[in-house]
């Protein structure tokens, strides 16, 4: 890695990762005004699959040892679009630190051709704040091309939420994950093939995912909802009881309907059941994150039950090798 004189880059290892989220979370807060990891999330993040973490977080430290500069690639099956998350301590930005590390996750996805389908197009996305002057002018100068932003939105509760109103023949109820993991599987699929984004993988590496998620030491699942229609799931609320290490702030991580079942109120209806739960457990409000032109209208949905923007982010995308596009990048797809 081509370093300024008196870095080094290292691998990391699982010893590593209080101090990755000690320097990620002060990089957030510098550029974004958030901390972007609590470190329960960090941990269960780089000790679950599918990183490697000696292979796919890269570390630069300083002559006297400091952790200065981080790079971890997230990669998941069918591997055309792997996810890079990184930065720079504020006192070493401007060195050609975080161009090393760009350059370090282009070739980490070069030298992963093979593991993507032989004709698919395979680019390489990272995040920045949206405001971040220097940050984009990094990845800009880099040969990334600005694609889409996402923002994080928010609501503070003044009182107990509204209760929701649950559409005729549905019930909500908690998840059971001894008989329903595979159609929680299944809905996920079938609710997200129209978001940007998503990418068809492997259903097996889904299912190993949502195992691993239950297994998190902040997993609790009695956050856990789904709807079921005639004995069918036909939509679920995956939630987690903080947000960016904040446990005062409930955090709604995955929120999907079936498209046969839009347009009925069940998004806000179960969005409504999260808030009541987080209300009841002493939490002052609650948090998500969504894409900013989201191809089916959510953003409307969250603005609908009083939710905020407080963080925008922009997507960057590097084309490694061009080819037959996987991902949903519209509703044509």
């Amino acid at each position: 890695m081509d370093l300024p004189k008196g870095y080094s880059a290292v691998p990391a290892s699982r010893d590593d990762i209080e101090e990755v989220w000690r320097m990620m979370v002060e990089v957030n807060l510098a550029e974004a005004g958030t901390p972007g990891f609590g470190l329960a999330e960090m941990e269960n993040w780089l000790t679950g699959k599918p990183i490697v973490i000696g292979e796919d977080v890269m570390l630069v430290r300083d002559g006297g040892g400091e952790l200065v500069g981080v790079e971890i690639v997230d990669c998941r099956p069918p591997f055309v679009r792997p996810h890079v998350i990184g930065g720079v301590r504020p006192a070493h930005t401007g060195l050609g630190i975080g161009n090393a590390l760009l350059t370090w996750a282009k070739n980490w996805t070069i030298d992963r051709l093979d593991n993507a389908p032989e004709n698919a197009r395979v680019t390489f996305l990272t995040s920045t704040a949206a405001d971040h002057t220097h940050s984009a002018r990094t990845m800009s100068d880099f040969g990334l091309e600005l694609v889409r932003y996402f923002i994080d939105m928010q609501i503070g509760f003044d009182g107990k939420p509204p209760d929701p109103v649950i559409p005729a023949g549905i019930t909500i109820r908690e998840f059971d994950p001894d008989s329903e993991l595979e159609e929680l599987t299944d809905l996920f699929r079938d609710s997200f093939r129209d978001h940007y984004g998503y990418v068809e993988g492997p259903r097996e590496a889904r299912i190993e995912y949502f195992k691993h998620w239950m297994t998190q030491s902040d997993h609790d699942p009695y956050l856990w909802w789904v709807a079921e229609d005639s004995g069918r799931l036909v939509a679920h609320n995956l939630c987690e009881p903080t947000n960016e290490g904040d446990p005062n702030v409930g955090y709604v991580a995955s929120l999907a309907v079936h498209p046969t079942h839009r347009g009925r109120g069940l998004g806000r209806a179960l969005l409504l059941a999260a808030f009541n739960r987080f209300f009841e457990m002493g939490k002052t409000g609650a948090a998500l994150g969504v894409d900013a032109d989201s191809l089916t209208g959510a953003t409307k949905l969250y603005e609908s039950v009083g939710m905020a923007p407080y963080t925008k982010y922009a997507m960057w995308e590097m084309v490694i090798r061009e080819g037959d596009e996987m991902a949903t990048l519209d509703l044509d797809d």
